[in-house]
């Protein structure tokens, strides 16, 4: 009889910690979860069908055949997608540990619902809309950017830019 406590002592106190490390891997897995379908959500149902959009408007400026601009298109859309994934695969584990889990079950709920989707989906058309109109600014900064580091910069060999004055 007292061997059989030993062993029921000994199990208690071996299997106590493996008992332990299952609920925080099944806590994060649930949190890596929510995060998960809260990035399925966050992208809205018409991601595919803006940035096709946003391509086709970009070839569509006349410089190429339709065919061409048509092939294009499809296959940039394609590569969006696939980097898209491999993005939010990357920021999966950044957005569970962001958010705590009832603040990823709010944004699931809201975002599961008509309201949640309509707005998501405007959302995804803004931030279109915002980079489209950034982007001339962005070009033109950068000009300016790139002057001035010539101005201190040696660029004349722009694979060891070395600074004016220092060689």
């Amino acid at each position: 009889m007292r061997v059989i406590a030993i062993i029921a002592a000994a199990l208690v106190v071996t299997a106590g910690p493996a008992w332990a490390q299952t609920a925080p891997d099944a806590e994060r897995e649930a949190q890596l979860d929510r995060a998960d379908r809260y990035l399925e959500l966050a992208q809205g149902s018409n991601a595919r069908k803006l940035v096709r959009r946003q391509l086709e408007d970009f070839y569509g400026d006349g410089s190429m055949p339709p065919d061409q601009q048509a092939w294009l298109t499809e296959n940039m859309t394609v590569i969006y997608e696939d980097v898209l994934q491999l993005a939010l695969t990357e920021v999966r584990e950044d957005v569970a540990d962001s958010f705590t889990a009832p603040e990823l079950d709010a944004l699931i709920a809201f975002y599961d619902t008509p309201l949640g989707r309509s707005i998501i989906n405007k959302e995804a058309e803004i931030s279109i809309a915002l980079q489209e109109a950034m982007m001339p600014h962005l070009m033109m900064r950068m000009a300016t950017v790139s002057e001035k580091f010539c101005q201190r910069f040696d660029c004349s060999d722009m694979g060891g830019a070395t600074q004016k004055g220092l060689r």
